[in-house]
């Protein structure tokens, strides 16, 4: 095995860890809802949802007219 497939195998255990000790339930109020979700979909959601507003801010800045 080379060097980098021995850092993906790493990276397959380490995921598999923290999917496994976040199995929890926590609970959610937004708005007017209330829902529980595992506490893995809520990391992961927020991650995207970071990820989404990151990739969308710098993007307005190159759009012409829209620079002040």
């Amino acid at each position: 095995m080379t060097k980098r497939q021995y850092a993906y195998l790493i990276l397959a255990v380490l995921f598999v860890i923290f999917v496994l000790q976040n199995m929890q339930l926590d609970y959610v109020s937004f708005l007017f809802w209330d829902f529980s979700m595992p506490r893995l979909l809520l990391i992961l959601s927020t991650l995207l949802i970071g990820i989404v507003i990151g990739a969308l801010v710098p993007f307005r800045k190159l759009l012409p007219g829209k620079n002040k």
